[in-house]
């Protein structure tokens, strides 16, 4: 196993455990060393301002639940030899939506330990990926 694929499982890894405790969020109340000192004092422990607000849910649909699905089916790629380029494809998605949901944290001055270490999940992985697939 290359450091490049180390790198791909510990990153699939963050990413699945952030959108885990990401739905904790959505459904119930996160202690407050997982979200942030500032998001902590808000209700509820702060998930529900962010966990369970308009751009936590994409179509309906938990966007936690949107990365466990996707960090399920990149570990599940990974080891049945998938092409490197659909796997590094199937991150776009994901980035992109790391980079609107980062930018709103970053622009409202809000601290999410948990949605920061899944976005640089998704930065890591598209990265780690696509160089795989060029490789």
């Amino acid at each position: 196993m290359s450091a490049l694929d180390v790198l791909i499982w510990i990153a699939i890894g963050v990413g699945a455990a952030a959108s885990v405790a990401a739905l904790w969020g959505y459904y119930g109340v996160l202690p407050g060393w997982l979200t942030g000192p500032e998001i902590c004092r808000l209700e509820h422990g702060g998930c529900a301002v962010l966990f369970r607000s308009s751009r936590a849910a994409l179509l309906g649909i938990p966007n936690a639940s949107l990365g466990v699905v996707l960090y399920l089916l990149l570990a599940l790629g990974m080891i049945a030899g998938w092409p490197g380029w659909l796997l590094a494809l199937m991150t776009v998605p994901a980035v992109a939506m790391s980079a609107f949901l980062g930018w709103s944290l970053y622009s409202r001055g809000l601290q999410c330990r948990i949605c920061w270490a899944g976005h640089a999940a998704n930065g890591a992985l598209a990265l780690a990926l696509t160089i795989r697939a060029l490789a």
